[in-house]
């Protein structure tokens, strides 16, 4: 006779979509940890992997300037390349770093170039890190300077305007700063929901971008991937010992006991009976 349904109750609700979403938490979890550590690794996958988009025959500029020598400058996700009529060269410091600005510097003949959390400049024949953090833009000036702007924590901080003659002198840029304050004060300010919610996935609401916002993400995300993992492992487990419990038993019939069973048959229903109760 086939046993009756078991009534969908909020546990059983609960333990089966832990169960099914034990996996895609995850990887959520172990994806946001990279995430949150992408400043300071520089682990790379085949482009072939990326499931929404194949692979280009060529990378897409993220940066592009031009040399007072005729030489171009294209930068993209995978690093800086010289190009001098077909003469192409590859800047083997810049490999595997995206580039995130280019910019001609007077009559020099190599540009001042920026990746996601330095600026560049060539110093005695090597490229030397000549200011450190977030970059936001970086632009040739008129009088053949070179302007570049950083932002500290999220989209609203105050942006930071520097500029430069000679690539390593950086002194703040007074004009811009001035033009700045003619602008009409804000009233009330706003940012995307979804900007705001950034902020308290990552922990940079209460941390700040840096140290902080990795810690959170590691601690809440290796916590996200232990609970997810130990409720799998504790489902398999008790479907395993109930499956034990139920199959017949092989062992020999003793004296005293009904033909064809095994002297341990009422206990071994019993534990059945318990482990479909627990269910």
């Amino acid at each position: 006779m086939s046993q009756p349904r078991k009534p969908w109750t909020a546990r059983r609700i609960h333990l089966w979509v832990a169960i099914i979403l034990a996996i895609p938490m995850t990887l959520m979890a172990v994806s946001g940890i990279l995430i949150a550590m992408r400043s300071v690794t520089h682990i790379q996958v085949p482009m072939s992997w990326m499931g929404a988009e194949k692979a280009p025959e060529r990378l897409p500029i993220t940066a592009f300037t031009q040399t007072a020598d005729g030489t171009t400058w294209i930068g993209n996700a995978q690093g800086l390349n010289a190009i001098q009529g077909d003469k192409v060269q590859v800047l083997e410091h810049f490999s595997g770093q995206e580039i995130v600005g280019a910019a001609a510097l007077g009559s020099t003949a190599t540009p001042i170039v920026a990746t996601r959390m330095a600026i560049w400049a060539q110093v005695d024949g090597e490229w030397k890190a000549v200011r450190r953090g977030r970059v936001r833009q970086l632009v040739s000036l008129a009088d053949g300077g070179v302007l570049a702007i950083s932002g500290g924590r999220g989209e609203m901080a105050d942006s930071k305007p520097f500029f430069t003659k000679d690539g390593e002198n950086w002194q703040p840029y007074g004009p811009a700063m001035k033009a700045n304050k003619l602008l009409p004060k804000l009233e009330d300010p706003k940012v995307a929901l979804h900007q705001f919610m950034r902020e308290l996935h990552s922990g940079a609401f209460f941390f700040g971008k840096g140290p902080g916002e990795m810690a959170w993400s590691n601690v809440m995300g290796w916590v996200l991937v232990l609970l997810s993992l130990t409720g799998l492992w504790m489902w398999v487990k008790r479907e395993l010992e109930r499956r034990r419990a139920a199959m017949p038993s092989t062992v020999p019939a003793q004296a005293g006991g009904p033909a064809g069973t095994s002297a341990s048959w009422p206990a071994n229903t019993a534990v059945a009976h318990r482990t479909s109760l627990k269910g």
